[in-house]
């Protein structure tokens, strides 16, 4: 069975080698292929593949390979190789001009560093489907017992049979009685000892329904003492986001159930500088269009430019949204959806509306600190009042700022459209946040600024 920290360092050498190996490929391509001119010769760049393979080791084994599962998770191996690689890339460069050798080439520098993306990501791809095959065919997968009942031992039992590249093979179930697993009953939990004694399990899993909590402690005694590692799934498993907090507090420890990321320093000091960096470009790019818009705005409605209504931002905050007004005033500004035939909308309107430049006014909030780039859309509080109580999970979206656009509405959640789905995105985005995603999904936009908005879905039972 494989060994997650051996695996780990496995993988990290292998990245070293393959940036040891990329330095001199480079000086060939660079000098032998290319015919540029030599400056240092070729020993000196198979000093930096020495250098580099270093600092490969200490950069991946630090920020990289321990945080990852290397039989899953491809996107995220790919994005954290890019970052790495910039990483060692400005490390050298900026190693190169203090060593005082302006002539190494930093066109091979370069090259290193693309062809150390493209070969260590070909190594991830290589390495999963190798992984995954020879799992189907039973090897290489860690025997479980499980112990339990309920929905989350059910749900466990049948992602097991269902999955078997993920390295899981149930040997049985431990439970008051006979369950409809994927697998056979071997006796009650009185008898749980005797069980691990015969099947030796590499891992129990505990998955006890909440009725069955008072069992906990006798559960654990006996893993413990078969000496069997084991983990825990909790009752409430359906609730707990894919990462958890491990805290404590003057020696107690404690669980959260919710980690978001942008709840730490750091990552909310990179998106906040991202979303002024950004916004700042944009809004001087796009002035020209936004003047123009503002004109048109002007012309056709005979009111003010800009629409203002009250949103529901951060920790459930209000604000002030901005927009291009594209309808003539009505009394449900405050607490109606538009539709594709609404009849407020005005012919100009109707055209900023399909290209989103209607939302442009919105780099005003982000620079305020009102709203993020990337994001859950803001909703009215009318709305948030009526969800909140509807839609399990609605108000964890608030957990963060809103956003001008968001994963939801690149997946085609935008407008009058499923709310219930729009929560499921939003929930994944705030839970799994990396600037990286907030690259993609901006990027996304691009590739679909023609809002297509929907027809009404009706009642919201119906969602």
């Amino acid at each position: 069975m494989e060994n997650p920290r051996l695996s780990a360092r496995a993988h990290t050498l292998i990245a070293a080698l393959i940036s040891y190996l990329t330095f001199p490929l480079a000086y060939f391509i660079r000098f032998d292929m290319m015919g540029g001119v030599v400056s240092y010769a070729q020993v000196y760049y198979h000093a930096m593949g020495v250098l580099s393979a270093l600092l490969h080791y200490v950069i991946y084994s630090l920020v990289f390979h321990h945080r990852l599962d290397f039989t899953r998770q491809f996107g995220r191996q790919v994005q954290r190789t890019i970052a790495c690689e910039f990483i060692c890339v400005f490390v050298t460069l900026g190693s190169l001009y203090l060593a005082k050798l302006p002539n190494m080439s930093r066109v091979a520098v370069a090259m290193s560093a693309m062809m150390n993306v493209i070969l260590i990501s070909l190594k991830h791809r290589i390495y999963i489907a190798a992984v995954r095959r020879i799992r189907r065919r039973g090897r290489m997968r860690r025997s479980v017992l499980l112990i339990g009942e309920g929905p989350a031992a059910q749900r466990y039992a049948d992602t097991v049979r269902d999955t078997p590249e993920g390295g899981h093979f149930l040997l049985g179930h431990v439970a008051s009685c006979e369950q409809p697993f994927s697998c056979s009953h071997m006796g009650g939990y009185d008898a749980l000892e005797k069980t691990l004694a015969a099947c030796q399990p590499d891992e129990a899993i505990i998955a006890l329904p909440a009725q069955e909590y008072v069992r906990m402690d006798s559960v654990i005694d006996a893993c413990e003492r078969s000496g069997v590692p084991l983990r825990i799934i909790p009752c409430y498993e359906s609730r707990v986001s894919a990462s958890v907090a491990p805290s404590t507090f003057e020696g107690i420890k404690m669980i959260g159930i919710r980690e978001i990321p942008l709840n730490h320093l750091y990552n909310a000091l990179v998106k906040r500088a991202t979303d002024i960096v950004v916004s700042i470009i944009l809004l001087i790019f796009l002035s020209p269009l936004m003047l123009v818009t503002a004109i048109g705005v002007r012309l056709s409605t005979k009111e003010s430019v800009l629409f203002r209504q009250m949103r529901v931002g951060k920790d459930k905050k209000p604000f002030e949204m901005l927009k291009f007004r594209s309808m003539r005033r009505s009394g449900e500004e405050d607490t109606a959806w538009t539709t594709r035939a609404d009849s407020r909308r005005t012919p100009f309107g109707t055209i900023i509306r399909k290209l989103s430049i209607d939302e442009l006014p919105q780099l005003f909030n982000v620079l305020r600190g009102d709203m993020s780039l990337v994001g859950p859309r803001p909703e009215l509080p009318h709305y948030v009042e009526q969800f909140r109580g509807e839609i399990p999970l609605y108000m964890i979206r608030h957990m963060v700022k809103p956003g001008i656009t968001g994963l939801a509405q690149i997946n085609g959640c935008r407008g009058d459209t499923s709310i219930k789905k729009r929560i499921e995105y939003d929930i994944y985005y705030i839970e799994n946040w990396t600037i990286w995603m907030d690259i993609r999904i901006m990027l996304g936009t691009l590739t679909s600024l023609v809002n297509d908005e929907k027809l009404p879905l009706g009642k919201l039972k119906d969602l």
